[in-house]
């Protein structure tokens, strides 16, 4: 996905990991049936589109933290 007029090197977000620093897991919540399918069909359109990739990281985890929206969406 192009960003007309924007640099690459600005909108571009890559993961800083420090190589003296150990990596730490959050541990694993839970999501309802109902947000799990929300997470799912947001990463889907993400990665449809080119917004977002995949990423390897076998020693670190964060958890998906969902937002309402103001239209309760």
């Amino acid at each position: 996905m192009d960003l007309l007029g924007v640099d690459p090197r600005i909108t571009v977000h890559r993961l800083s990991v420090f190589k003296e620093v150990k990596p730490i897991s959050q541990k694993k919540r839970k999501l309802g049936e109902e947000r799990r399918q929300a997470v799912k069909c947001e990463a889907e359109k993400l990665m449809k589109v080119g917004f977002v990739g995949e990423a390897q990281y076998t020693t670190w985890l964060a958890n998906v933290v969902l937002v309402k929206k103001q239209n309760d969406k």
